[in-house]
């Protein structure tokens, strides 16, 4: 119990990271110099708290990665339930700071929806469909990267490992930033939308779903096709 507990708190504060890291540097930088920025952002957050907190708990620091983990044996059904309740409190305790930093610089509630998490807050809106399938193809390249180079059979060593993972999801944020706004992660989600619920619109959870549906699916797409086509387990 102790040790999963340790797990617990590793996974928050891994994703507590990511999400104050990334999501205030949107709120605070912003698009207008390119989407590199925030990509990088979320990049060198990951790749951090992976080197922090990874040899604790594997670093996932996303329900979608512990989907993905829990379908080929790493973690349990068990910690996959405390997995995502940790990352979801991380998620909430990463906006917490985003949205502390913005009421000391004056910023009103609005702002925080650029955090990311509606259809019409960018250039590309899509439709609910277009948007959990973009965000479920995305994950799935994600999480796919991650059970290969984290495999038995993975080339890349655990120190090489959480880098590739962080420029797997700066790239992957690049292509998808525009439509989606890239979240590939459910708590990283999960967090601003309460937020700009709470002190922005009363609306904001209206397109929630797409960013739960469309990672978790892609991340158990990537589990099996890991798994039994290119045997990531064996």
């Amino acid at each position: 119990m102790e040790s999963n507990m340790r797990k617990y708190l590793a996974e928050f504060f891994g994703t507590l990271m990511l999400v104050a890291v990334g999501t205030g540097t949107v709120v605070l930088v912003g698009l207008q110099t390119g989407p590199l920025p925030v990509a990088l952002a979320f990049g060198i957050a990951l790749a951090a708290g992976a080197y922090a907190f990874g040899p604790i708990s594997g670093g996932h620091f996303n329900p979608a990665v512990s989907l993905g983990a829990a379908i080929n044996g790493r973690i349990t059904w068990g910690e996959f339930v405390g997995y995502v309740i940790s990352q979801l409190i991380g998620g909430l305790a990463g906006s917490a700071i985003v949205w502390a930093i913005m009421q000391s610089v004056g910023a009103n509630a609005t702002m925080i929806k650029q955090v990311g998490f509606g259809q019409t807050d960018y250039t590309a809106p899509v439709s609910f469909i277009g948007a959990s399938v973009i965000e479920m193809i995305l994950t799935f390249l994600f999480v796919l990267v991650i059970l290969m180079v984290t495999s038995k059979k993975a080339s890349a060593s655990s120190v090489a490992a959480p880098m590739i993972i962080g420029l797997t999801l700066a790239a992957l944020i690049i292509v998808g930033v525009s439509v989606t706004g890239a979240s590939l992660n459910p708590a990283r989600s999960f967090g601003p939308a309460i937020f700009f619920a709470m002190f922005g619109s009363a609306t904001a959870l209206t397109h929630i779903a797409a960013y739960f549906v469309g990672p978790l699916v892609g991340g158990a797409l990537a589990a099996l096709v890991a798994k039994y086509g290119l045997g990531s387990e064996e």
